[in-house]
């Protein structure tokens, strides 16, 4: 009997050890993320509080029986050795969060390798979140970017006309009835590099003076009352008949009402908004007053100089004067929601959707979004905020599915592309 109980309270400190060398990693966890709640994923964060809180009942209960059935022993060397073990295991714990979390050049190098394998990408996604995530590819697809091509984006003339087909194929897609200015197709395709299903929408615009930047009706850059609407109002209160969200927007802790965008906004000729950038690729995308898709980086007066009519500031640009940036891009990349605009050489404008992280759809890499604006004859493109903000209205309801990683959600914008 006395065997028994000796083996059930061996087994007992076994487990209140266990439980106090690794409750110090999971408060540390928990200190970082009171601080800096934006580095974590959700999945990860709430694995660490039932972990966290499973870790200190197992303690306190196992402490419990012991001191109860009085198998602790007063030892002074003992408790002063394992407040010294306990102290550098603090020490290596605070270390190693240092360099995943704030060495810059460390977390880059675990998110671009990660992301870059199809086995392994749930590395990144289960210690960092989506718009950490985010940064840093956006950051690499500036490199590749600059690698194709100037600052300085030379145009061709666009002649606009409501049909021109350079093949048969071409034709298939994009023919028309007569008097029907605009249409929709489903897109379906496989993500470069990798196995992943992914489906959306693409807009075909044949007028592309009829591409408008709408607003919400409270986006500004004033924190304390600025907001922003959901597409479908933004569509609804422009009498749009179709509709794509529009830049990024500030998004502090990653719950923002969505009514600061970032960067320079253009509306109707005119400088609406001026905040600072929040994507370190890309620049100005918009449209001039001859309906022609300029991207190009440059300030608001040099827009407004240059006769922007309506334009964001977001990115990366992915086609550049019928140059595809990702062209040479054979390898899988960051898959999540997409949505680009682009215009082809005819004039014709292209809005595209591509949903993501859903079981019908797992999401786009850059590469992959250029590849369908280049096989849909587009000789401009770029990529505007995607995520949970993809999103297109057809005469104000949604066709495709927006999602932030659980369950369908309708972000608030500070702007969407609406067409006319």
């Amino acid at each position: 009997m006395k065997k028994v109980k000796r083996k059930k309270y061996t087994l007992n400190k076994i487990i209140a050890i266990i439980s106090i060398l690794l409750i110090p990693f999971f408060v540390a966890l928990k200190i970082v993320e009171l601080n800096h709640n934006t580095l974590f994923s959700p999945e990860f964060l709430a694995i660490k509080e039932i972990v966290l809180y499973s870790l200190i009942g197992l303690f306190v209960i196992n402490v419990f029986i012991l001191i109860k059935n009085k198998c602790i022993k007063s030892d002074k060397k003992m408790v002063a050795i394992v407040a010294l073990f306990f102290l550098s295991i603090a020490l290596e714990l605070a270390g190693s969060l240092k360099l995943i979390y704030y060495n810059d050049s460390f977390k880059e190098w675990v998110i671009t390798t990660s992301i870059g394998s199809i086995n392994y990408k749930h590395v990144a996604t289960n210690l960092y979140n989506y718009k950490t995530i985010d940064n840093v590819m956006d950051k690499e697809a500036t490199k590749l970017s600059e690698s194709y091509n100037d600052d300085i984006v030379k145009y061709d003339d666009l002649e606009v006309s409501n049909v021109h087909y350079r093949n048969e194929e071409e034709e298939a897609i994009l023919a028309h009835e007569e008097g029907e200015d605009y249409k929709i197709i489903k897109i379906e395709g496989t993500t470069i590099g990798a196995d992943y299903h992914y489906e959306g929408y693409l807009a075909i615009l044949y007028d592309p003076s009829k591409v408008k930047l709408a607003k919400s009706s409270g986006a500004g850059t004033d924190e304390a009352t600025s907001y922003g609407e959901t597409l479908a109002t933004i569509s609804r209160k422009n009498n749009a008949r179709v509709a794509i969200n529009g830049g990024g927007f500030y998004d502090p802790d990653w719950s923002s009402n969505g009514g600061i965008p970032h960067g320079v906004t253009i509306i109707d000729g005119k400088v609406d908004t001026e905040y600072y950038s929040g994507i370190e690729s890309g620049g100005l995308i918009g449209f001039n007053k001859d309906n022609k898709m300029v991207l190009k980086r440059m300030g608001a007066q040099e827009a407004i100089d240059a006769g922007i009519r309506d334009a964001v500031e977001w990115g990366p640009y992915l086609i550049e004067n019928g140059h595809n940036n990702y062209q040479n891009v054979t390898w899988y990349s960051w898959a999540c929601a997409r949505t680009a605009i682009g215009q082809r050489a005819d004039g014709i404008v292209l809005f595209l959707v591509i949903d993501g992280l859903q079981n019908h759809s797992q999401g786009a890499g850059y590469a992959d979004i250029a590849a369908i604006m280049q096989k849909y004859g587009a000789v401009n493109a770029a990529s505007v905020d995607g995520g949970t903000s993809t999103s297109m209205t057809v005469n104000h309801e949604y066709i495709n599915k927006p999602w932030n990683g659980y369950q369908p959600t309708f972000r608030w914008f500070p702007n969407a592309w609406i067409y006319e």
